[in-house]
């Protein structure tokens, strides 16, 4: 990218806390990450089935399996995959060939070195996949880094039909007058906001925080990379369509803080029902109260 263009996504970047990078990744590496997919997918199925089959659960099995890829199923069934954890631990080709040139392209837009923090794919299956109003910094605050950025590849095409991404246009404009707790980050004080605690709204923006803030929906192609950092709210909406659309989440910290991305899967495998690892999304554990 040419110095003016990264300049003006820097400063689109801190303004909004995300930014849509079309076709950010070569082919080569689109060919790479389907192929992940493919396997990772279908190991994630066997993991479900076996579970039910041995007549198990999933919190029993990972105190069991601490380096187990990660399988989260649906919240209405428990042998279809939502989502699949522990990306970089389970496939040595997103370790040496994905997460090295996400930082390269993190790096250029923040002048900052990032080190990986947790991955994921969602799977968003017809019909189901809705993940409600949320900051993802609520979920991470067990850990020392306050400041991450993700950076989401899009598998498939999302459409307003197959749930895509919504960001509100300027969270920061729209919420100026709130009053709310602040921390301090390598881009300003950014706002931590009121959610709900427990329940089956565990984690979702209060709903008239939501209502203040102007949201419109971030359509992608298959290849395009949207970057967000941890405070930015977003949400996306069910499936309605009749296939699935899945997307790779990529959640880095600066390496000033450390590098935690191992001590965060144990703590997942160890403590799989948490609700803390399941803020606002579609599966049983979010429903569940604290």
């Amino acid at each position: 990218m040419k110095n003016s263009q990264i300049n003006e996504l820097k400063s689109s970047f801190i303004q909004q806390g995300y930014i849509v990078l079309p076709q950010a990744l070569g082919d080569a590496d689109k060919a790479t990450l389907e192929h992940v997919s493919q396997e990772l997918s279908k190991r994630s199925q066997e993991l479900l089935t076996t579970v039910k089959s041995n007549n198990q659960n999933l919190s029993d099995f990972y105190r069991e399996n601490l380096s187990e890829l990660i399988a989260v199923p649906e919240f209405d069934n428990d042998e279809k995959v939502c989502r699949y954890e522990y990306l970089k631990g389970y496939s040595q080709p997103i370790k040496t060939l994905i997460v090295p040139k996400l930082q390269q392209l993190i790096r250029q837009l923040t002048d900052t070195d990032f080190v990986l923090f947790k991955d994921k794919c969602n799977a968003k299956n017809p019909g189901g996949g809705a993940f409600e109003p949320h900051q993802d910094i609520i979920a991470y605050d067990q850990f020392k880094p306050a400041y991450h950025v993700t950076a989401a590849i899009f598998l498939d095409d999302a459409t307003l039909e197959n749930g895509c991404l919504y960001f509100p246009q300027n969270y920061q404009q729209d919420l100026a007058n709130l009053e709310t707790h602040r921390v301090p980050t390598p881009v300003g004080d950014l706002p931590v906001l009121q959610s709900y605690e427990g329940g089956t709204t565990h984690g979702n923006i209060r709903q008239e925080i939501c209502d203040q803030m102007n949201w419109i929906p971030i359509t992608a192609k298959a290849g395009d990379v949207v970057l967000f950092d941890s405070y930015v709210p977003h949400y996306s909406k069910k499936n309605k369509s009749q296939l699935t659309r899945r997307a790779m989440f990529f959640t880095f910290n600066p390496h000033s803080d450390g590098d935690f991305y191992e001590a965060y899967y144990d703590m997942k495998h160890r403590e799989f029902d948490n609700p803390k690892f399941h803020v606002a999304t579609p599966t049983a554990h979010s429903k569940r109260g604290l």
